[in-house]
């Protein structure tokens, strides 16, 4: 009997999806959907049965296009080049903010730029230092980044970012290298979710041949979470083979509990060795109560 996520991932995930399929089932993939990002090509396979859900999706990705545009318009003018992370300017994103890493030599004139289009801020308490949200008049905010980093602990340094970051078209941003797409998306999903939602596998999947797995584990290391990058990956990795063979896994993917708490661990040690003690005791302050928290979340979205 068909059930909601099997229809999910054969629609997503497979490019099959099932004619037809019953109001209520449609509906229940529909939020699954929802919580995996991967809204829009559920929406777009049954563009009729799904009429209002299409109409808004596309003003969403209007508005995320438009304020994308605009914000990298300004920050252009002013001299500042973004880094667009964890989404794409073609994107079908529907998401409340995009990301844009703009560095500590950016961060002050990319405040200025932007003053004047939007209309208030706003940071998240454990985020104070690194992050800052504005928002324009309406459609998604704009979230400014100094660096890769998660509750105010750096992982990917935006030197290296810059370096291999390419131009994107039709928007004034750069976007991450492939190699560096894929460790950031690993590095979301080991550091801040816990998961790997359908749209983060349908990217492995995309990315898996991104460069040498050498050279990204290599850099990963460099970065303190070596093992913590291999062990995201592999979960991946191990989730895409059932994808593929329409065994799904639960969605999105949790991430092994051990593996999440041995990554923290290993890059608090890394930390304290390069000197950032604080920030070492800061990650392991966190990790308990971020754990617990992740966890509880992805139960009510079960429920």
């Amino acid at each position: 009997m068909l059930e909601a996520r099997s229809l999910l991932v054969r629609a997503a995930w497979l490019d099959e999806p099932p004619p037809d399929p019953p109001r209520d089932l449609l509906r229940d993939a529909l939020r699954l959907a929802r919580r995996n990002d991967v809204e829009g090509i559920l929406v777009r396979a049954y563009p009729d049965r799904l009429a209002a859900e299409l109409r808004a999706l596309e003003a969403a990705v209007s508005d995320y296009r438009g304020n994308l545009a605009r914000a990298c318009e300004l920050l252009d003018a002013a001299g500042v080049t973004p880094v667009l992370i964890k989404a794409l300017p073609d994107d079908d994103f529907t998401y409340s903010n995009f990301d844009l890493v703009v560095g500590d030599d950016g961060w002050d004139r990319a405040l200025e730029a932007l003053s004047d289009w939007t209309t208030r801020r706003s940071v998240y308490p454990l985020e104070r230092r690194t992050k800052m949200l504005l928002y324009p008049p309406s459609g998604p905010a704009v979230h400014l980044h100094r660096s890769v980093a998660w509750f105010d602990i750096p992982v990917v340094s935006t030197a290296g970012l810059r370096a291999g970051a390419i131009p994107a078209v039709g928007v004034r941003c750069l976007l991450p290298a492939p190699s560096d797409r894929l460790r950031i998306l690993l590095a979301h999903a080991a550091f801040q979710n816990h998961a790997l939602s359908l749209a983060e596998l349908r990217e492995v999947r995309a990315l898996a041949p991104a460069g040498s797995p050498g050279e990204i584990v290599r850099r990963a290391g460099d970065e303190g979470w070596g093992r913590g990058f291999r062990t995201a990956w592999s979960a991946a990795r191990l989730a895409t083979v059932r994808l593929d063979a329409g065994d799904p896994p639960a969605l999105p993917v949790p991430m092994p509990l051990g593996a999440t708490a041995a990554t923290a661990f290993e890059h608090a040690a890394h930390l304290a060795r390069s000197g950032a003690p604080l920030l070492a005791a800061r990650e392991l302050v966190l990790l308990g109560p971020l754990l617990v928290a992740k966890r509880r979340a992805a139960a009510r979205a079960a429920s």
